[in-house]
């Protein structure tokens, strides 16, 4: 299975540490991935390079981008990253907590600062000498600007400013006098739309709060503000690829560049005032000078971005898809260029297995493909077909020990066996496409997806026999499960649909109009039982996807998570076996696995409010009782997978990381 043309190497620090056992949670052996990417930044002097991540704070050393340092890990959530002009320092945003300032030197956090009531705020800047700290609300319920002393975190002053909507993006003047942010009208937020579709820019006196200009006319989807160096100018890059650009004092339009294409627009204003900017798509990322219309360089990358940044000189320039980092750098000429790869940082997975030897252990994302890991040598590789198209891409391991990929591409699934060229299958699916609710067979006969329109449909081989990744023809079940009051909302969880060990059953559990649970027969669609559960009370802060379902190795239970407690049903008449409660700290229980010897279940919960993390329990499945519990995911855990024996565990989170949990000291 190995392709070695395309491992990246395990992560070491400058003096060679290993970095996958850096402030890992107590029990965890391991950690694999190093957290999905939120923010990420340049020191003025380019010798750092650091990324805000869901796990914490990563400081790399430049240009080798070698690990020096991870912050901030109590709680992680990172989201904004700015270091400070004497390149000695960095300020971060904590999602829900605080702004804090770090001391690169000590990896001491010196100040911190409460976040504004929890409110939305821009990312937070040092003034240019260094002595002062700046951020603004961009929510209309607490629109203030605050200034803070980096020394000490004290506040200066914070001003008020009267605006009816919410203002995203925001963006300081190098000089921190002005302020300018996109407006969000009224009517586009009652109707749920994304912060940013409002046809208006506002640009503040930062100490006054007093508005200074409004540029009205303007309703594209701003993905970057930035001021020219001396302040009179205003850049805003659209996602649908066009640039405008103000003169801020009279608010007339100065020139508008629309021939990027659909990309993605970053503009940035090098210090001797040119505009430059990062034309993004879907697999190509192109510079150019905007103001010439010449281009001055283009790579390839992989999928959509997650950030773009330009180095304070211009002369770097950073890209974040969903699971690496590109860093470009200007070569000495415009025909020359250096670009590194920094692997590691991960999105959401929905799926982990172990190969059959043990020795490999696969996930399946969200929106990304495949990536294998050697457990031993922690390097991670891409299988052979590295460019799969498509989104939600699960894991399996078929019963003759390959490890199988089921890939969503539009409205077809595709059957990969991991490592091959082309793939077993491309299965049509339903028009208008496919949820996250997968599930595939235990005997590699039969996979099943719930579809946008609340339905679950059914894919099959004809023979349980043989080898799943033979050219044998799959084919789609004619029946198609379309029970809405028991499957409504099950496309929004990736838990809540799983097949019996002899594929002949299927357990779904989703919202529904209500909280439903149910046994269904595959061959002919019909409900086998109906699982009994207790909803949570209406009017909390329930989704869809606040459930999931397991079956034991040997089909005889059942396991469903809610909002508050784990039921255990009879798999042959759904009967309740036993409810387990669960405490506050344990709620949204709803990733469950059973032990390969079926006497434990394991359960992740997903994160509520107040939590710095979100637990893992192992339980014992006679007795209900629990046998212990850890801490180690910042936010929702999405799968399990156990060893053969039973004694290991991985698990994967929304943190864009993987855990490895020793169990042997609680069995």
């Amino acid at each position: 299975m190995e392709n070695r043309n395309s491992f990246a190497p395990a992560p070491r620090s400058v003096e060679g540490e290993d970095v996958t056992t850096w402030a890992l949670p107590e029990g965890a052996i391991a950690r694999l991935g190093q957290g999905s990417i939120r923010d990420m930044a340049f020191s003025p002097d380019e010798q750092y390079f650091a990324v805000g991540t869901s796990i914490g704070l990563w400081l790399y050393e430049l240009p080798a981008l070698s690990p020096i340092a991870l912050w901030d890990t109590e709680r992680g959530m990172t989201d904004s990253v700015t270091f400070s002009p004497d390149n000695r320092r960095i300020v971060t945003d904590t999602c829900v907590e605080e702004v804090k300032i770090w001391d690169i030197q000590s990896g001491i956090c010196i100040a911190q600062m409460s976040r504004l009531d929890n409110q939305g705020i821009c990312q937070p800047v040092f003034s240019e000498d260094g002595q002062h700290l700046v951020a603004a609300n961009y929510r209309m319920k607490n629109r203030k600007i605050h200034v803070w002393c980096p020394h000490t975190g004290t506040k200066v002053r914070e001003t008020e400013i009267r605006h009816p909507y919410d203002v995203y993006p925001l963006c300081f003047s190098p000089d921190l006098s002005l302020l300018a942010g996109k407006n969000s009208d009224e009517s586009s937020s009652n109707r749920g739309m994304n912060i940013g579709d409002g046809d208006s820019i506002t640009v503040w006196q930062v100490e006054t709060g007093k508005q200074v200009a409004d540029i009205t006319g303007y309703s594209e989807r701003v993905r970057r503000f930035c001021f020219s160096p001396c302040g009179r100018f205003l850049a805003a890059g659209s996602r649908h690829g066009t640039i405008h650009v103000w003169d801020v004092t009279s608010g007339q339009l100065e020139m508008t560049h629309s021939e990027y294409g659909e990309s993605q627009m970053y503009p940035y204003f090098l210090p001797e005032g040119e505009l430059v900017t990062a034309a993004v798509s879907q697999r190509k990322l192109e510079i150019w000078n905007v103001e010439t219309d010449e281009k001055l360089d283009e790579f390839e990358h992989r999928g959509n971005s997650r950030n773009v940044c330009f180095s304070e000189s211009g002369a770097r320039l950073a890209v974040a898809s969903e699971s690496e980092i590109q860093i470009w750098a200007k070569g000495s000429n415009t025909d020359t260029h250096n670009l590194s790869t920094l692997h590691g940082h991960i999105p959401t997975m929905d799926t982990l297995v172990f190969s059959s030897d043990e020795k490999t252990l696969a996930a399946g994302f969200w929106r990304d493909n495949v990536l294998l890991w050697d457990v031993a040598s922690r390097r991670s590789y891409r299988p052979q077909v590295e460019q799969l198209p498509g989104t939600s891409c699960n894991v399996y391991r078929a019963p003759d020990g390959k490890i199988i990929s089921v890939n969503v591409y539009g409205d077809n699934l595709n059957v990969w066996e991991v490592d091959k060229s082309e793939p077993v299958a491309k299965l049509p699916g339903p028009e208008g496409g496919l949820g996250r609710a997968k599930a595939f067979s235990p005997t590699g006969h039969r996979i099943a997806s719930a579809d946008r329109n609340d339905n679950i449909h059914i894919w099959e081989r004809p023979s349980t026999l043989n080898n799943v990744t033979e050219s044998e023809d799959w084919k789609k079940h004619p029946t198609v499960i379309n029970d809405e009051e028991f499957i409504y909302g099950l496309r929004f969880s990736p838990t809540g649909l799983r097949f019996s060990p002899d594929g002949e059953r299927l357990a779904s559990i989703s919202r529904s109009r209500d909280w439903k649970a149910c046994l269904w027969d595959v061959d002919t669609g019909r409900q086998i039982a109906e699982l009994p559960l207790n909803p949570p009370p209406r009017g909390g802060a329930y989704r869809e996807s606040d459930t999931g379902i397991a079956f034991s190795p040997n089909g005889d239970i059942i396991a469903g998570g809610l909002w508050n407690e784990i039921v255990l049903w009879d798999a042959t008449d759904g009967k309740i076996v036993m409810t387990i409660p669960q405490l506050e700290e344990n709620q949204r229980s709803i990733t469950l696995h059973f032990s390969p010897c079926g006497e434990y279940l394991v359960s992740g919960a997903w994160w509520k409010g107040g939590l710095k993390k979100v637990s893992i329990c192992l339980w014992e499945v006679a007795t209900g009782e629990k046998i212990t519990t850890f801490w180690g995911h910042t936010t929702d855990v999405q799968c399990f997978t156990f060893s053969q024996d039973g004694n290991l565990l991985a698990s994967g989170g929304h943190d864009g990381a993987i855990y490895l949990w020793d169990l042997t000291p609680y069995l």
